[in-house]
Formats: C-alpha cells, structure tokens, sequence
C-alpha cells in the first residue's frame, strides 16, 4: 500500500489537535451567569452525548483527507524470459533393468526414475518429455513444462510396459528426434539411459545418431548398471533368491559414438551414485539462461475509504441536529 500524495497526511494531526483545543477550552455559551455555583456539578445527558456527532463528523473527515491523499495498493509481477531447453529423457525398459544394484539394493529402472524424477524438478524452464523402450518405441509423455506430469509418467514407468523384451536403441532415439524436430527452441538434448546394446529395431542407432545431429540435437548417453548388480528370482524350492547377472551387456562403444556424433557426452554409471553424479553433470552442462524484469500495477483503493467517509459524516450531522438535538 502506498500513498500518492502522502503529504495530505499531515492534515489529519493538525485538526487532531485543533479539535482538542476547541473541546478543552471553546464552549459556546447561550446564557450569561455571574456564577456557576447555581448548576452544582450537574451534566445532562445530552451534554455527555453530544461529543459523539462531533466525533464522527471528525472521523469522516480524516478519512476523506485519506482518499484524497490517494492510497493505491500494489501487485508486483515477475517476468522472465527463458532460452528454454527441450529434452527428451529416452528410458530403457527391457527385463535387464531389472537387476539390483547391490550398493543400494534397488533395481536399475527404480535409480533411472528416482534420478530423473530430481533432474525434471530442477529443470524448472525447460519442456520436457519422456520415451520408453524395449524392443519397440514409444512416446509416454510429450514435451511438457508441467513438471508434475512428468513425475507421474516417471512413476509409472516399468519393465515390461512395451509387451515386449529386447533393446531398439535406434529406433528409441529416432521417436525422440522425431518429436524434437517438430520444436522450434534454440537447444535441444536427449538424455539416453540405457543398459543394454542394440539388438532389435529398424532403425540403427548411428543412422538415428546422425538423424538428430543434422536437427541439431545433442545426444547425452548414460550407460547403466554393473556385473556385480543381481536379479531376484522366485524359486520353486528355495523362495525368493539372488541370483548374479551373467556378463555385462552393455555396449559403451556404441554410446560414446552415438554422444560423440552429437556433440554430447557419454556416462558410465554403475551405482546410484554414479547415475546421481552423471544427471547432475548434465544439468551443469545445460543451463537456462533466464532474465528476469519486475514490474508493478498500483490499484486505485480511495474509494473504499471515500465510501465509509461519507457515510459517517451524514450520520454524525443527523445525530447532531435530531436525535441528540432533542436530548434533555
């Protein structure tokens, strides 16, 4: 709240005070007497009433004295312009996702959706997207800046979600430079975690490498998992047990290629913690630019103040010449 012409405020404690003189020492008399002794200390009733009109006329005309000083409330508003990123996060959900990283007893699709579900939150000004694969493709979320669809879709992200089992990294790849290639944005990335090497689809993943460097799109590939990760398999006979992964299928070959066509970075992450550190490189190396401009509306807010002033006024003049007028 502010005040336009604020020095209109000043009047309010000078006839304050002109109004406490008057009260303590200006009494308007009717009659003429030698002495007072003949009252006693006797006060009527209207005597002691009498101030109230005085006071609401008073009121009423501190507070127009308020309207004309013009309060004004303010709404501040904060604009940004953001050279926003598009990303497409590309998320392998063949069976081999699986197995457990036995540093934090949780699967590799469970690290991939934890640590993404914290890299979309950060990425506050950035579209975002999400597709899954296995040995076929498909966009589950479209590029969105509705963060909290796109921990939803995170959430529900399984092994198993295609029907089908394998790895089409090409084909994956190529689903998300066909949905990037429809934006017009200034930087576009796709960040590929996968565990896998590529054993089905049309499309290979060189060719699909090259499809997103010709639209300018950099590909940043994360190669998840370890031989030391386990799977855990229902036994008829023994329950439950951990059973350890044969070999390691990922192919880091590949993926460094396919980052390296792109301009982009390559990331082994074995543990969890290695997945956290390379999702938080990521988002160093992509940054937002974001400029932010304040500006602020003031409100005309006189009127809520001009309304009751008057109102008082009215009803301190009629109380002074009926009600009160009347009064022994």
């Amino acid at each position: 709240m502010r005040f336009l012409y604020v020095y209109l405020l000043s009047l309010i404690p000078i006839i304050l005070i002109l109004f406490f003189l008057k009260e303590k020492y200006y009494k308007k008399s009717l009659l003429k007497f030698s002495s007072l002794s003949f009252f006693g200390k006797v006060t009527g009733t209207r005597t002691k009433l009498l101030i109230i009109p005085n006071i609401l006329i008073l009121l009423g005309i501190c507070l127009i004295i308020v309207a004309l000083a013009r309060p004004q409330s303010s709404s501040k508003y904060e604009n940004f312009l953001a050279n926003g990123i598009d990303i497409m996060l590309v998320v392998d959900t063949s069976t081999s996702m699986e197995a457990v990283d036995p540093t934090v007893n949780v699967s590799r699709i469970q690290n991939a959706k934890d640590r993404a579900k914290e890299f979309v939150l950060k990425r506050v000004n950035d579209r975002m997207g999400i597709v899954v694969f296995s040995e076929v493709a498909f966009t589950q979320c479209p590029l969105t800046l509705d963060k909290d669809a796109l921990v939803n879709f995170i959430d529900i992200i399984k092994t198993r979600m295609t029907k089908t089992d394998g790895t089409a990294i090409g084909d994956a790849l190529a689903t998300a430079v066909n949905r990037l290639s429809k934006v017009d944005s200034k930087s576009k990335i796709i960040v590929l975690l996968t565990d896998g090497a590529n054993n089905r689809g049309d499309i290979s993943p060189v060719t699909a490498a090259q499809l997103a460097k010709d639209n300018n799109i950099k590909i940043y590939t994360v190669g998840v998992g370890s031989a030391q990760d386990y799977y855990e398999v229902e036994d008829l006979f023994w329950g439950k047990r951990k059973v350890q992964a044969q070999g390691n299928d990922l192919d880091e070959t590949l993926l460094k290629e396919i980052a390296a066509k792109t301009d982009g970075e390559y990331f082994l992450a074995q543990t969890s913690k290695d997945l956290s550190e390379a999702f938080s490189d990521i988002d160093k190396l992509e940054k937002t630019t974001v400029e932010y401009t304040k500006s602020v509306n003031y409100n005309e807010q006189y009127q809520k103040v001009l309304f009751p002033a008057f109102l008082i006024l009215i009803l301190g003049f009629l109380l002074k010449i009926t009600i009160l007028k009347r009064l022994p």
